[in-house]
């Protein structure tokens, strides 16, 4: 279910990436450097590539349903030798092989990625081979080559050779390999041409096609590019080039690139640009102007920072002078207005607020599902202090808590939803916490708060927030119902208390007070959480979300219950496996049935913090004695493999009397 959904997402992918780029149009920069492209629809549309040596960006052909074979024929785009982001093909009829249409590709950086992926082919159905034969460095990213029926020389490739690792490639459903019939050059003949590598305990030779071996740089060059006759580039070079040792004949460069020649840094008066080449200021400047004169909200007002030119300052740094550009430190936190009514229902959605303090405008959050999504969103929300509109979280069932957003202080509520809710949460059935209000302060300025649907979600964390927030005369009748909020919630009313603590080196022994409910069948069992927290300041639902939480979670089964001549023991257990001289937060609370007929009320511990005890360190890893003078000697090692290690030296060092 989960590689379907998955399937789904990366297909619907495909289809809206980009989507307001025009087919073919021939964008390019300076000489030989074209931008993104997104050819689909017709075969035509290719010829915008006949004078790009480099694609700064993507390239993706893809959609075109009415070409044959016969179409691409005859097309040959030779100069095109790096794509910066990636290349992806999707769905275009009729392609037999790139052999032809990009003979001299040798690079793919990777610098931007298509779900972790630099070079996809998926759902290619004439495809027969992949045919890149002078692809040599995927600096960056995954392969994704899946669903190609026709697809074969896939088992004669050696990936390990273009990718610094091959883990995260996924190559699956296309055509078997014992079908295929492989043939690398020359051997029909019986003659080894191409070169051999091990694969899976399968020494093999390594080719594209049955004409074009794959190539590979002698051991002698090491991890540097070679010559189409095998003489070892400058170690400046990537992918391969013209002349040996001459760093300005490479193809494309492993650092930057500074006019024709490869640098490991830009000279002065010169900024790096998309990780791969140096411009002058003047560029940079106009990049500023053109977006600053343009009213498109898609576009960049470019900046210098740190020896770049960037589409805007990092965080903690602004730019007041649009004279020099420099992004300077920030007094305090740096301010971001964005604009507009916001709809985050996706990652990617919140990655467009990423840095905003202040939002003009209204936030609805409609999150139905996502991995890790709670890091997500604290990572790109986490900033936004002020909503002047309002705020909406509606069928969010990926969402427990909306600590995420832990910096938000005020709702203005100056537009208002539904006739005067500047707050409405409804139907969001994993939802649990709001804000941890021990240690948040959040104030809304106008409207009323609306909670409905939420059944996870304890009416005591709705009346503090009543509170907090100075919304309590405000409210209507009907706008926050008690039925509907927290009715299969377990609302721990009762606080238990640890009895016991006690620490080695890498276990923890731990005991609480008894608890059973008013009907002890209610109470299922206790949940013990735990997790490393090297600063005290661990709240429940840090990092928490439906899908998944960032504490170890142990279940425990409730312990007998008292009998006569047998007193009540105490629930506890042993955590095993823990580093030495580490903090952990530990917490424990507990786990009720639901029950139509009455509302069950648990208990749950405070969070409390123990760190196990220090243990006999490991040896001094190469240890060096030196003496500079006749009364003292040095002693050098290297740093422990655990950094919780300390080495002492006991004794004394003193000169001879």
């Amino acid at each position: 279910m989960w590689q379907r959904t998955c399937l789904v997402v990366f297909v619907t992918a495909v289809y809206v990436w980009n989507c307001q780029q025009t087919n073919g149009e021939n964008t390019e920069i300076s000489p030989g450097i074209c931008s993104s492209k997104d050819i689909r629809n017709n075969v035509t549309n290719l010829r915008s590539l006949e004078n790009c040596t480099v694609i700064e960006g993507h390239l993706k052909i893809i959609l075109m349903f009415k070409t044959k074979p016969e179409d691409f024929r005859g097309l040959s785009y030779p100069k095109l030798t790096v794509v910066t982001d990636f290349l992806l093909l999707f769905r275009v009829y009729g392609m037999e092989s790139l052999k032809d249409l990009f003979p001299n590709l040798t690079v793919i950086r990777g610098n931007n990625l298509f779900f972790n992926y630099a070079l996809v082919f998926f759902e290619m159905l004439q495809l027969r081979d992949i045919g890149l034969q002078s692809l040599m460095n995927i600096t960056r990213g995954a392969v994704r080559i899946e669903k190609n029926p026709d697809l074969c020389y896939l088992s004669t490739l050696d990936w390990s050779k273009i990718l610094d690792t091959v883990e995260d490639n996924y190559i699956v459903a296309n055509k078997n390999d014992r079908e295929c019939g492989d043939v690398c050059p020359g051997a029909a003949k019986g003659k080894t041409t191409c070169q051999q590598t091990t694969i899976n305990g399968l020494f093999s030779e390594r080719c594209w096609t049955h004409k074009h071996c794959q190539r590979m740089c002698p051991p002698s060059c090491k991890h540097r590019a070679c010559t189409k006759d095998n003489q070892c580039c400058h170690e400046s070079c990537l992918g391969g080039c013209s002349e040996p040792q001459n760093s300005s004949s490479c193809v494309a460069c492993k650092n930057l690139q500074y006019q024709e020649a490869c640098v490991d840094r830009c000279p002065q008066g010169y900024y790096t640009y998309r990780g791969w080449r140096c411009v002058p200021f003047s560029f940079c400047q106009d990049l500023h102007n053109k977006c600053k004169q343009s009213k498109s909200s898609d576009c960049h007002e470019y900046v210098i920072h740190n020896g770049a030119c960037i589409p805007e300052c990092p965080s903690g740094y602004t730019t007041v002078n649009s004279t020099t550009l420099i992004c300077t430190p920030c007094a305090g936190l740096c301010p971001k207005v964005c604009m507009g009514q916001k709809m985050v229902d996706s990652v990617t959605a919140a990655q467009a607020l990423k840095g905003c303090t202040v939002l003009n405008g209204s936030m609805e959050i409609n999150l139905r599902g996502g991995n890790n999504i709670a890091a997500e969103l604290e990572a790109n929300l986490g900033q936004l202090e002020e909503i002047t509109g309002y705020l909406t979280v509606r069928r969010s069932y990926a969402l427990v808590s909306l600590s995420f957003l832990r910096k938000l202080r005020v709702i203005r509520g100056d537009t208002l939803i539904d006739g005067g809710y500047s707050f409405y949460a409804l139907d969001n059935q994993n939802l649990r916490q709001l804000w941890d209000w021990n240690k948040h302060n959040l104030t809304i300025l106008q409207g009323r708060m609306f909670f409905q649907l939420n059944i996870k979600l304890c009416m005591s964390e709705i009346r503090k927030m009543e509170e907090v927030t100075g919304t309590k005369d405000r409210q209507h009748k009907n706008d926050i119902v008690s039925k509907t909020n927290g009715d299969q919630a377990s609302c721990e009313n009762q606080e238990l208390r640890f009895t016991q603590v006690r620490a080695t080196h890498d276990k923890i022994v731990i005991r609480w007070e008894p608890f059973w409910p008013p009907d002890f069948r209610d109470l299922l069992g206790f949940m013990l959480f735990y997790k490393e927290a090297p600063y005290p300041n661990v709240t429940e639902f840090d990092g928490q979300d439906a899908y998944g939480s960032n504490w170890v979670i142990v279940d425990l089964d409730p312990p007998a219950r008292a009998t006569e001549g047998n007193p009540q023991v105490e629930p506890g257990t042993l955590i095993r496996s823990l580093k030495p001289w580490t903090q952990y937060a530990i917490m424990v609370k507990t786990q009720l049935s639901a029950s139509d007929e009455h509302q069950v009320l648990g208990a749950k511990s405070k969070i409390i913090y123990v760190r196990t005890n220090a243990t006999k360190p490991s040896v001094p890893l190469d240890p060096i004695s030196s003496s500079n003078s006749s009364s003292q000697i040095i002693l050098k090692w290297k740093p422990p493999r655990s950094q919780r290690q300390h080495h002492s030296l006991p004794g004394v060092l003193s000169a001879a009397a």
